[in-house]
């Protein structure tokens, strides 16, 4: 078989490889040192650990009709699968051009970040000036060449940086309960009158954004052993691991700063917030070494999104919704590389194009386009949900539990968050212009549209391709 015409996937991806893509995408040290201080001074403070149990409460009412949903999924489709089985191809097909920009947005957003954070720690560390530009088209290019190779090696490189990683959240956390016992912790951040304080509704929100990129466990189905069995067992144990880990570590940090003071701390030190708490446990030195795990953690993070994004592709190209070639399978490390490079080449333009436009880094690109991602992310989940209830109801199987209730509960948890995000849009950009937040708004519907039309075209001109998009499910 000649290598062009290969467009099947291929792997042995068991339930700890699969996991540790989700974990990987979910950033557990960054959401720790950059997302828990959003949440304590734009959320509720010292209810952060109970926004992050509320979180995990949702993604598990979620994932129960996800995984119940799952046995009757067989393609690599990811949330767009689910969404097209219960509502159909045209929405299914507008979800997942929607999936595919948002992802894409919060992957040259996290680039971005990444290559500042990186260019800080060389300067930092070793006394090196590198512009921060550099470093974010050094790590696009690192990261597309890791995509362009077999899955399994990406699958190495994410699970030495989140051992790393997580070992130094655990070590400070496991510092904490011995120094405090469980009866010294601060029961303060679970008391009802702590966590209706501030903005609960924007601190629950950021918590769900910290569960970014559990989809992973469907979407390398194709590079799965045994996805049947190993799908759902991979999702629950990121959804409760990575929940778990978060209303923990989260606990910890309230309990070493205190529930009185901890918006205050947050406030005047910011992402060294964390950084400060580490250094007081484990020493001085801690300190550099969780800067350089910071940067490990976001280029982990950034790899799994490549390698969703690029995923996304093969499948709309391996049914002519985006170019063919984008299907193709490389013959020697059975991965997407054709649809690997043409993402390292998108993200390099759009890259330079909004290096052309002068905006910065963190406030501009990293606000704009992980903002505009999330925005979309929370609108596929719901999506998903609602295919979920409709499926079961049509087709009149499962318990009522896992095929109604769950989902039903789950969904007016996400609804209630993507209505909280839309509200405080302006904010959460940094801008108070709303001119930014109808063009994210319009950028969101443009890309739901892209596939909502190319569907219709599909439809009345080549209704055998339409036809096809059965499969996708």
């Amino acid at each position: 078989m000649s290598e062009k015409k290969n467009t099947q996937l291929s792997g042995s991806l068991g339930v700890t490889s699969i996991v540790l893509m989700v974990v990987a995408t979910a950033a557990p040290l960054t959401v720790m040192v950059a997302n828990t201080p959003l949440i304590i001074t734009m959320g509720n403070g010292a209810g952060a650990a109970f926004d992050a149990l509320l979180a995990t409460l949702i993604m598990f009412l979620f994932a129960v009709g996800f995984v119940a949903m799952s046995k009757y999924i067989s393609n690599a489709g990811a949330f767009y699968s689910y969404i097209q089985k219960g509502l159909g191809r045209t929405l299914g097909l507008g979800s997942a051009t929607l999936a595919w920009i948002s992802y894409f947005l919060i992957l040259v957003a996290l680039e971005t970040y990444m290559g500042v954070a990186f260019s800080d720690l060389l300067k930092n560390l070793a006394g090196i000036n590198v512009p921060w530009w550099v470093m974010t088209l050094a790590c696009m290019l690192t990261i597309g060449f890791l995509g362009y190779r077999h899955i399994e090696l990406s699958s190495k490189f994410l699970a030495i940086a989140l051992v790393l990683e997580i070992a130094v959240v655990i070590l400070v956390d496991l510092f904490v309960f011995a120094e405090r016992g469980l009866t010294g912790m601060d029961i303060e951040a679970f008391h009802p009158a702590t966590i209706m304080s501030g903005s609960p509704g924007l601190g629950i929100m950021f918590a769900i954004y910290c569960f970014i990129g559990f989809e992973a466990t469907v979407i390398f189905r194709e590079e799965a052993k045994d996805p049947d069995r190993t799908i759902p067992k991979a999702t629950y144990i990121a959804v409760l691991g990575v929940g778990l880990f978060y209303i923990i570590s989260m606990w910890c940090e309230v309990t070493v700063i205190g529930s009185s003071n901890i918006v205050n701390f947050a406030t005047t030190h910011g992402e060294s917030t964390y950084l400060l708490i580490a250094q007081q446990y484990l020493g001085t030195l801690s300190k550099d070494v969780i800067l350089v795990l910071l940067v490990t953690s976001l280029f982990a993070c950034a790899l799994s999104l490549h390698n969703i994004v690029v995923r996304y592709q093969y499948v709309l190209g391996k049914y002519d919704v985006l170019p063919k070639q984008l299907a193709y399978i490389h013959e020697k490390y059975k991965s997407p590389y054709m649809s690997s490079f043409v993402q390292t080449a998108s993200s390099i333009t759009l890259f330079i194009f909004l290096l052309i436009l002068e905006l910065d880094p963190v406030t501009n690109i990293y606000a704009w386009g992980a903002t505009t991602g999330t925005l979309g992310y929370m609108t596929i989940l719901s999506l998903t949900c609602i295919s979920v209830i409709v499926f079961f109801r049509r087709n009149k199987n499962g318990n009522f539990w896992k095929t109604l209730l769950a989902p039903s509960l789950g969904l007016i948890g996400l609804l209630f968050c993507l209505w909280i995000a839309i509200v405080n849009l302006p904010s959460l950009i940094g801008s108070e212009s709303t001119l930014i937040a109808q063009i994210i708004i319009c950028v969101l519907i443009a890309a739901f549209s892209l596939g909502v039309v190319k569907a219709k075209i599909m439809k009345s001109r080549k209704p055998q391709l339409f036809e096809q998009l059965k499969e996708l499910a």
